[in-house]
């Protein structure tokens, strides 16, 4: 692979943007970790990532988000320690209705012993020099550079020329949700075919509510690596098969392909862990494939199938069955907004959750609390229904069954995409993914999307803006507007809010000399119907105004 030809072909897409930040080199390393702890670098490339976010931890996880698995990595530079940050290892997880076309009831699998299971770190180069995990005797040391040296591909995923397109490239990926859809089992002669389906599924994801209102917060890119052959494995069914070359699930009878095998660039599979609709890919290639578009935040892959199947977890997998892009619908629902299940089949083990007192909170679309007063999504609840709400009531209510338990647990709504293939989102999932975007813990920016594109103010607000009274100087900013719905937007002057239209720039203007110093303030925030109670946060940008009587004289000598 070439990362710099690949560049030239995102620099096209992006050069649509209003705001290019200048790049950052960066270290892009995928890592395998096995059921001891220990960690082994796979694939290395220099990649440049988005300039707008330097020192923003990519791949960090947010505090809210910790898991017991999830890996610890300190980072020195010259023998300093820097700090120590966590990263987030894949689940493997299956969620299919046994029968999408007629019975698109969710059942769920949950896969907890995968190895090796991979993961991303993308370090500045001028950040650090070593990466280290563990401590004491089981303390792994990496020398960053050596890395470079001695593991360029130890995967060999790169040997065909990937092929990046950004399709949907909104605005600078430091201040945007960067989606990456890879194609798995199409060949060099089938490069139209991905194209086509990925765009058939770029219509799916956002034609569904609250994608759809946000698309504009979202960067689309497609990457195309060409496969020898064409599909994925079907493992033949196998009463009692406990290989790879077999499949025990009784569902695999009837699959059309069964006792194909293929090779792809990514070992896309039906019947992984004998779960016939668990089609999975070997995540060490794709992360390493992914460096062809650095700034990733999550990826996509979709395999040249027709049949019924797909997983979630760091990499979300889908077949281009008809039913199939339901399955990364819900998936993203996981993923990115942190959303929990909500049906009710029984998955012992899983950990509980606690609303009511002690323990972790639960999700934001399921409780255990039963008082309407403090019951999370009360805002939404519909006037009438009764708590606990009957199945079967129409609206917002307390439906008992969600989180793997029929009993104690509850659901805002009767069926929910969470739920149930082809429902539409409950208003307190969308109601999270707003506020997710907003939030930020998921990449970059950490901190969550800015309404005001960084780098856009005019004049720059980092340093005072000299003013000459009796002038008018216009002050500005470039808003991201969502794609559906509206922004406000408040101007400040030393602390008074100015009057006038709701607009992204203001014309200061002043006729005496004093006073000397002003400061102007623009507010936006998201007026979304979708959260309640609001506001959302507000995103500011600061100017000083030093009014200079100096520049009068200057100018009318001039």
């Amino acid at each position: 692979m070439n990362p710099s030809l690949l560049r030239i072909t995102l620099a096209a897409g992006l050069a649509l943007c209003a705001q290019i930040a200048l790049a950052v080199p960066a270290h892009y390393i995928v890592f395998e970790v096995d059921r001891t702890g220990r960690v082994d670098p796979v694939y290395y490339a220099q990649v440049e990532l988005d300039g707008a976010a330097p020192g923003q931890r990519a791949d960090a996880t947010g505090a809210q988000d910790l898991r017991d698995d999830d890996i610890i990595y300190r980072l020195q530079r010259h023998s300093v320690d820097l700090g120590a940050h966590r990263v987030r290892l894949p689940q493997l997880r299956g969620e299919f209705a046994r029968d999408p076309g007629v019975d698109g009831t969710l059942v769920s699998t949950r896969i907890d012993a995968v190895e090796p299971r991979a993961f991303v770190l993308r370090i500045p180069l001028d950040e650090a020099d070593t990466v280290s995990f563990g401590k004491g005797s089981t303390r792994q040391a990496f020398d960053l550079d050596a890395i470079a040296a001695r593991v360029p591909d130890a995967r060999g995923v790169t040997s065909a020329m990937p092929v990046l397109a950004p399709t949907a490239v909104t605005g600078p990926p430091s201040n945007r949700v960067d989606i990456l859809v890879i194609g798995e089992g199409y060949t060099s002669a089938q490069q139209n075919l991905f194209n086509s389906n990925a765009a058939t599924f770029e219509n799916q994801f956002f034609g569904v509510t609250p994608y759809l209102e946000y698309k504009s917060f979202v960067n689309w890119a497609t990457l195309f690596v060409a496969s020898s052959q064409s599909g994925v494995d079907h493992p033949p069914y196998q009463a009692g098969c406990n290989s790879s070359n077999c499949c025990a699930d009784s569902e695999a009878q009837t699959d059309p392909h069964a006792g194909q095998f293929v090779n792809t660039a990514f070992d896309g599979k039906f019947c992984d862990w004998q779960i016939h609709r668990l089609l999975t890919v070997n995540d060490s290639k794709v992360l390493a494939a992914a460096a062809a578009y650095p700034d990733w935040d999550e990826i996509l892959v979709v395999a040249n199938d027709t049949v019924y199947g797909g997983s979630g977890g760091s990499v979300s997998v889908t077949s281009m069955n008809q039913y199939a892009s339901e399955i990364i619908l819900h998936e993203y629902g996981h993923t990115f907004t942190g959303l929990a299940d909500e049906y009710d089949t029984a998955y012992p083990g899983f950990p509980a959750c606690n609303d009511v007192s002690g323990g972790p909170p639960c999700e934001a679309n399921v409780t255990n609390q039963t008082n309407p007063a403090l019951v999370k999504w009360k805002a939404w609840l519909t006037p009438g229904n009764p708590i606990p709400t009957p199945g079967g009531t129409a609206g917002v209510g307390l439906f008992e069954g969600a989180r793997y338990q029929s009993v104690g647990m509850y659901r805002p709504v009767d069926q929910c995409e969470m739920r149930y293939l082809g429902m539409n989102f409950c208003p307190a999932c969308r109601q999270e993914y707003v506020v997710r975007l907003y939030a930020g813990g998921w990449g970059v920016p950490a901190g969550g999307i800015d309404l005001i594109e960084p780098g856009s103010e005019s004049p720059p607000a980092a340093q005072p803006v000299q003013y000459a009274p009796g002038t008018t100087q216009t002050f500005s900013i470039v808003a991201l507007r969502p794609s559906v719905g509206s922004l406000a937007f408040e101007w400040w002057l030393d602390g008074v809010r100015l009057s006038g239209p709701s607009t992204e720039s203001h014309a200061f203007t002043q006729s005496m000399p004093t006073p000397t110093t002003r400061t102007l303030q623009v507010r936006v925030r998201d007026t979304s119907a979708y959260v309640k109670p609001g506001p959302l946060p507000t995103r500011t940008r600061t100017w000083t105004i030093q009014v200079n009587a100096d520049l009068v004289f200057r100018n009318g000598f001039d």
